[in-house]
């Protein structure tokens, strides 16, 4: 039965109940006072009696309409109830899956495309299943809708730097963390990433400052551990001491920390068939040579490029001073994939010839790749 229902029925019953009541008190008042007249009035008691024989009969017959009233009032309010509202199917209560989600949202920004949070949302999402075409995407029609917002063009750069395969934040993504810092200069995940950028360009002096002086905005001190590791990768490539958290605290950077780490070294012969040997490349040519992971982000861990002209066979050592990234060591690591690509325009992203794949162990000491045609 509906509340609503419910609470009539109820308030019903009550009101026959109360009203009843009140009725029954008026006829007993009623009755003792035609006693009174038949003790009072012998003459006229006849009058009486026949009155109080009439009264004792209504009393009777309002008793029983009032009880069929609440035989039939019951059962009618049952049937009424279950006729205009019958019973739900009970739903489920378990939340969509990822999928159902996801296609929810994706529906709703069809509806909406000018929703910048929900294509925030679904751009992070995008990033999360590994679909970088489509987290670039997304976050390029935020960025649309919110120019320089240093949040979205931060995650756009991101995004672009996985979607080319490369992980290097060079080119484009460059851009956009520029745009992010300049509209935010204390933005903590742009200054990050600038200091990977330069990193990358060696500049390791550079990319020390950013993350000294980011370090100084975080709190938490497992954030700040992973930073001192790449301020002291930075500071390695230098020729300088590590550092451990305690000195970045106090202020000093010169003390020597009691840590070595451990390198590694990936010797690597990159072959090429005779159509590639006979040609003559552009200036612009560059041959990349990489190191992926097997599992995690797409991004090489290391890479080095080789300028024309090329020397058929070319022999190539790969080690960490040619990280992408000062949190993902070569030397980490146990096995790598290597492989290298010929791009005649000098675009990481682009391969106009590609080698072999080989899965390496560290302790390999020559691998021998061959380009050919894709």
């Amino acid at each position: 039965m509906t509340p609503w229902l419910t609470y009539t029925a109820i308030t019903l019953l009550i009101g026959l109940l109360f009203g009843w009541l009140l009725w029954r008190q008026n006829k007993q008042s009623q009755k003792r006072w035609l006693i009174s007249k038949i003790k009072q009035n012998p003459p006229q008691k006849d009058t009486y009696i026949k009155a109080l024989s009439e009264l004792n009969q209504q009393s009777t017959k309002n008793s029983k309409t009032t009880l069929w009233l609440l035989l039939v009032l019951i059962p009618a309010g049952l049937l009424l109830n279950a006729f205009l509202f019958p019973p739900q199917p009970q739903q489920s209560q378990q939340p969509p899956s990822i999928e159902e989600a996801l296609a929810q949202l994706e529906q709703s920004l069809k509806d909406n495309p000018n929703d910048l949070e929900g294509q925030m949302l679904y751009g992070g999402a995008m990033m999360r299943l590994q679909n970088y075409d489509a987290a670039v995407t997304t976050f390029k029609k935020a960025n649309e809708l919110a120019p320089n917002n240093a949040n979205i063009l931060t995650e756009l750069a991101e995004a672009v730097a996985f979607k080319n395969n490369t992980g290097s934040f060079l080119g484009e993504p460059q851009k956009y963390i520029d745009q992010a810092l300049k509209a935010d200069p204390n933005h903590q995940k742009a200054l990050w990433l600038k200091g990977i950028i330069a990193y990358e360009q060696q500049n390791f002096a550079q990319a020390e400052s950013l993350w000294t002086s980011l370090i100084e905005k975080i709190n938490d001190d497992n954030v700040k551990a992973t930073i001192i590791k790449q301020i002291n990768q930075a500071r390695g490539q230098q020729n300088k001491p590590p550092l451990v958290q305690s000195q970045v605290a106090d202020g000093t950077s010169e003390n020597q920390a009691n840590e070595t780490n451990e390198s590694v070294s990936y010797q690597v012969t990159i072959e090429a068939n005779e159509a590639i040997k006979k040609q003559q490349f552009p200036a612009t040519t560059r041959l990349f040579v990489s190191a992926k992971s097997e599992s995690g982000p797409p991004m090489p861990v290391a890479a080095i490029d080789v300028a024309p002209p090329f020397n058929w066979p070319i022999s190539i050592e790969l080690t960490d001073q040619h990280n992408l990234t000062p949190n993902r060591r070569l030397s980490d690591f146990a096995q790598v994939i290597l492989s290298a690509r010929l791009s005649l325009s000098g675009d990481a992203s682009v391969s106009d010839y590609v080698s072999n794949k080989v899965t390496v162990l560290a302790e390999e000491s020559q691998t021998i790749l061959k380009l050919t045609t894709p």
